[in-house]
């Protein structure tokens, strides 16, 4: 495993950062549960496989369970409690872990947002479920429309100040509201974003990702292989318990069928470099930038194991060239 510098924070940090957005599911397509065992092994295999940076949020139930979210908050930050509890006995300082806050965690009036109300209430039961002091890296998981600018910077702020969290980042703001962080006086700045990026969808190209380059940012990249299309494993229509089968609004496949073309380019590539889709997919990621980090997510140690070769490879120009061309 490669380690860089996680932007202007002067942390080190791995290639790759393990997500908990989705955890491998024990249950059925009507009824998914998180399998609890094997989650716990592969937050622990990924760490002796030398990822540093773990990624999840306080709204992560681990598994798709759409048809049943809705007034149910019992699973709530069920990512954060297994992760916390992977992870628990390692030396603290040996790793970095980021989480998020503003979606709707309970049934209170003010259980969601930016206000500082919610926000030193999530970020306390956080570090409960993490079984932590702190976080390393905190983000606002969106914007929530009526928290101004400023109140949310200074909230994240008082919270460094109150050594609950180090650093903290934006994830899934616009572009022009990145900047208007930026441009704040008199509070430590936001610096970086998380946000989807990947070979097929590369809209944030030249939007978030161009304005994080540009100052220094870090970007945290979810959807790196848009869930498992650039992995292949459409092309083969192999599912298996993959969050296709688990997703109604999954789109896949459609996504698959519309650019069969241009992964069957990239398998070519992988298949000359003697690797696989995926660790091109994720070494290209990590090609655009200075500072730019995939999530990866996995239901099996196979695929973790395969997934984290990935640091290893560094493209040339010339097939950066080849795959900006593609797609």
């Amino acid at each position: 495993m490669n380690y860089r510098v996680f932007g202007k924070t002067g942390i080190r940090v791995s290639d790759l950062i393990l997500g908990t957005w989705y955890l491998p599911n024990s249950g059925t397509k009507v009824k998914p549960q998180v399998d609890r065992e094997t989650s716990l092994k592969l937050i622990k295999k990924a760490y002796d496989l030398g990822i540093n940076f773990f990624d999840t949020a306080d709204v992560y139930r681990g598994v798709y369970d759409r048809d049943n979210m809705k007034g149910n908050f019992k699973t709530v930050g069920l990512s954060e409690r297994i992760l916390g509890e992977a992870l628990k006995g390692y030396d603290r300082e040996s790793f970095v872990i980021s989480t998020k806050v503003m979606g709707r965690t309970g049934p209170l009036e003010n259980d969601q947002g930016l206000n500082r109300k919610h926000v030193r209430s999530a970020i306390t039961k956080s570090l409960e479920r993490l079984q932590m002091d702190y976080v390393d890296f905190y983000l606002m998981h969106a914007p929530d429309g009526v928290t101004g600018k400023y109140e949310s910077a200074k909230t994240m702020n008082m919270l460094i100040d109150e050594g609950k969290i180090l650093h903290y980042g934006l994830s899934n703001f616009k572009s022009h509201e990145i900047t208007e962080y930026l441009s704040l006086h008199g509070v430590e700045r936001p610096l970086f974003i998380q946000d989807e990026f990947n070979l097929i969808n590369r809209e944030q190209e030249s939007r978030n990702i161009a304005v994080a380059e540009k100052n220094g940012m870090a970007s945290m990249i979810y959807s790196p292989l848009a869930q498992g299309v650039l992995a292949g494993r459409y092309l083969t229509k192999k599912k298996d318990k993959s969050r296709s089968v688990y997703e109604k609004n999954f789109s896949a496949n459609k996504m698959a069928e519309q650019n069969v073309e241009n992964l069957e380019k990239l398998r070519q590539v992988a298949k000359d470099l003697g690797a696989t889709m995926s660790h091109v997919a994720l070494a290209w990621l990590i090609g655009k930038g200075r500072s730019i980090f995939p999530i990866i997510g996995s239901t099996n140690l196979e695929q973790l194991e395969e997934n984290v070769k990935a640091s290893d490879l560094r493209l040339s120009a010339d097939i950066m060239k080849e795959l900006d061309s593609a797609f």
